[in-house]
């Protein structure tokens, strides 16, 4: 069975921000790699305005229609159909027009992403007042994302250095958060990544729980959730044959020098219980449960230093090589269970 060269989908993110500066560097720095080819979802204007601005020599490929097999080392492949002219945008401004650019470049991605033309899409800050203002009416990227795969279900994970995180709640108020620590809740998440194992490239996924309370409710003198909740869910995800563990305090699971320990996959039960524990600047955001691997920089657009060249492409850098190494995971998964 011969493999494909993988192909990673970039987007631009919002033409108004440091998206433009931040891909385009990180694209020029790639142009040689011959495994993996990079594309970048964006205005092709946009991008040779960017280097030629930063003085990258380097040629640009524009596509109006992207087909994997015609992507050659060597440049900066674009995929701009042409629809949207981004140097039209002004840098640093909040306006409907960057809104319609960011979640067009969004869509684009998702596209190629769900045609098989590219393996692994890496998306770009989006500035959620501009989307808003295009009509973009969404609490992340994500939920946009999961709306054009049809409404899927998903969950997010947090990836840092080896450490893995899923979140069993988001964006939800701390309080709401605990409410919803509930054994069937728990159970069903817990089933959900179980079940979709392969799509994150872990075949064998071994899961540690974190428990809500201090020291894992010490025996429920600190909290009942564990006994009542979390440890009856665990052991019904045991007795299916779930490889999960837990609840382990944090101090024992998330906190240095634990990472993880030696498990794949933490579940974390709120926002900031792991959140708090990453360097953002080195984080990369999954979204699984899409039907292609989508992640997103731990950044924001930041429009006070937009257009003028001195933001740092390597948050972005991670994110790409996470991306790539999900890809190749998943690929090898497929052959694994075929």
């Amino acid at each position: 069975m011969s493999i494909k060269p993988l192909v990673i989908g970039v987007t631009m993110g919002d033409p108004a921000g440091i998206g433009p500066e931040i891909t385009t560097a990180l694209l020029a720095e790639r142009v040689h790699e011959k495994e993996v080819r990079a594309v970048l979802i964006g205005c092709a204007k946009t991008v040779e305005e960017t280097a030629r601005r930063k003085g990258l020599n380097v040629s640009i490929r524009r596509h109006e229609v992207l087909k994997r097999n015609e992507l050659r080392s060597g440049g900066i492949d674009v995929y701009d159909p042409d629809v949207f002219d981004g140097t039209l945008v002004q840098p640093g401004d909040i306006s409907k027009e960057a809104g319609e650019a960011s979640m067009l470049y969004n869509r684009q991605g998702a596209e190629l992403a769900m045609a098989e033309e590219i393996d692994g899409l890496v998306t770009s800050p989006v500035t959620k007042a501009s989307a808003k203002m295009a009509g973009y009416d969404y609490p992340g990227q994500a939920e946009y994302f999961a709306e054009l795969a049809g409404g899927v279900e998903f969950s997010t994970i947090m990836i840092w250095q080896n450490f893995k995180a899923a979140l069993f709640t988001t964006h939800t108020p701390l309080i709401d958060a605990c409410r919803a620590v509930k054994k069937d809740n728990l159970l069903k998440k817990i089933r959900y990544l179980h079940q979709n194992r392969f799509a994150l490239g872990l075949p064998n996924l071994r899961l540690a729980v974190a428990a809500l309370n201090p020291h894992a409710g010490e025996f429920g003198t600190m909290g009942r959730e564990e006994e009542d909740e979390i440890e009856p869910a665990i052991s019904i995800a045991q007795s299916e044959g779930i490889s999960v563990d837990g609840p382990f305090p944090v101090n024992a699971l998330i906190s240095p020098p634990y990472n993880g320990r030696d498990y794949d996959l933490t579940l974390a039960l709120y926002h900031d219980q792991v959140v708090s524990r990453m360097n953002m600047n080195e984080t990369t955001t999954l979204t699984f449960g899409l039907p292609f691997i989508r992640t997103s920089v731990g950044h924001g657009s930041a429009l006070d230093i937009a257009g003028n060249d001195v933001a740092d492409h390597g948050a972005l850098a991670t994110t790409y090589d996470h991306t790539v190494n999900l890809a190749l995971s998943r690929q090898n998964s497929k052959i694994f269970s075929q």
